[in-house]
């Protein structure tokens, strides 16, 4: 089988011609001269829609462009994925939902040497394949690593980057609350059908991430707690840090923070741990009854076959608008951006072991120089109370389609360029991507992490 430098092509982009692969192909347009030479494919089953799109790359593109080859391949066919991963070293998968599609390119590009990245926002297509397939990929010196847009880089590289600036004050990490929120213009926020349709299966299958979870064996991955239990918002409180209401987020960002806490113990990155809770920001109160009524029903509907047909012949009905299959305008994707706050606490090292020399725990997110690893610390903080307390803050363009573009295809340029330095396996982005120039690229184009001062309780 062909491996690494003697493959034909650099990148493909596996369902080019769907509504979130389209912003895929405009932004490797954008960026094309961050990779000289760029060999490069666009797949799918349409060879009509995938030569209009290749049509569009062209005219808009000119000579500075190189044209992509099209390469029709199926979901449902393991021999067109076959064919595909031989072909190309790096594979970014852009067809779900992935508990339907997902496993089958995934499969492929393990047994046939192809790095693979997609956008899955599934926590139960994400465990299951770091479980299922995680030797395998390390055997074949590959690395499978989902969520790579939206869902949920932002998340982790922003609480990677506060764990970070915690040790820069000299305190170990302890408690970390992720308070995330999208904003709209006048024109409001709306997301595409697909989304929906993989929210909607999500619920349904519900009871299949827990039995996931119960089922593996994961006792060499446990997180030691640093510091108290971290004290959880009550559901639908006023958060006067926020100005809004919050409840307990359900979005895969907590789980994929949770998994690469995990990972980090079992590919010793020396990342410490810290204990977190997530939450969703509603600034108004009608937003979160809206909330409150839709997902009633929605939860309620999804659990039965005609439910789940009702709910999703109608998206616009049961979501207050929020998704159609029509998908945002291109007004409405300029007006809506995105942010995470992270409010932190921390643990002086003073308190544990006497003063020690603040530079020997400083690291910037982008140094290659590791975390450094105080799991005698932990083990002798659980009675204190933090005493450091630290806020930093995310935020890009709109997440689902403008963010998550943005952030796959540099995830892709950076396991082009990086391959060397990247762990082998079924990873998360954190374990993957944290000592690499990944954060540099998408800070420099938009996605953008600062420290507030004096912002952690108001």
């Amino acid at each position: 089988m062909t491996q690494g430098n003697e493959k034909e092509l650099d990148l493909v982009i596996f369902g080019a011609t769907g509504f979130t692969g389209q912003f895929v192909v405009e932004q490797i347009c954008q960026t094309i001269e961050q990779l000289p030479g760029l060999k490069w494919a666009i797949a799918g089953r349409s060879i009509t829609r995938l030569t209009e799109i290749s049509t569009i790359v062209n005219n808009a593109g000119g000579n500075n462009v190189p044209k992509p080859e099209i390469l029709v391949a199926d979901a449902d066919s393991p021999e067109t994925l076959n064919a595909l991963a031989r072909r190309t070293k790096v594979l970014i998968n852009c067809v779900g939902p992935f508990r339907f599609y997902g496993e089958p390119v995934v499969k492929a590009c393990v047994e046939n040497f192809c790095d693979y990245i997609d956008i899955s926002g599934e926590p139960d297509f994400i465990e299951r394949m770091q479980l299922t397939y995680d030797q395998a990929a390390k055997n074949n010196n590959t690395t499978v690593v989902s969520a790579c847009g939206y869902d949920s880089i932002p998340a982790e590289l922003g609480f990677l980057y506060t764990k970070q600036q915690l040790q820069l004050r000299n305190a170990i990490p302890s408690q970390i609350e992720m308070i995330s929120s999208v904003k709209g213009g006048k024109s409001g926020i709306v997301v595409n059908y697909g989304t929906y349709s993989t929210l909607v299966h999500g619920i349904a299958n519900v009871n299949s991430l827990r039995d996931l979870r119960k089922n593996a064996n994961r006792t060499n991955r446990t997180v030691p707690r640093v510091g108290p239990p971290i004290k959880r918002i009550p559901n639908g409180k006023w958060d006067n840090r926020v100005k809004a209401y919050v409840i307990p987020s359900f979005l895969t960002d907590h789980s994929v923070i949770k998994l690469s806490q995990q990972l980090d113990i079992e590919h010793r990155t020396e990342v410490p741990p810290a204990q977190i809770a997530a939450y969703l920001a509603f600034p108004r109160y009608r937003y979160l009854l809206m909330f409150y009524i839709g997902s009633t029903l929605i939860n309620f509907l999804a659990k039965y076959s005609w439910g789940r047909s009702l709910i999703l012949k109608y998206p616009r009905l049961f979501s207050f608008g929020l998704f159609s299959h029509d998908g945002p305008t291109l007004e409405q994707i300029q007006e809506t951006s995105f942010y995470h706050m992270f409010y932190a606490r921390g643990i002086s090292k003073s308190r544990i072991h006497g003063d020690e020399d603040p530079e020997s725990s400083k690291h910037n997110i982008d140094s290659k120089t590791p975390l450094i690893d105080r799991s005698n610390e932990q083990k002798s903080t659980s009675n204190l109370q933090p005493d450091v307390e630290l806020v930093t803050k995310v935020t890009g363009p709109e997440p689902g389609y403008s963010a998550t573009s943005i952030i796959v295809v540099q995830c892709a340029y950076t396991m082009l360029r990086e391959k060397t330095i990247i762990p082998k396996g079924v990873l998360t982005p954190a374990v993957s991507f944290g000592k690499t120039s990944l954060f540099q690229n998408i800070l420099e184009r938009g996605i953008k992490f600062q420290v507030l001062e004096g912002y952690f309780s108001i």
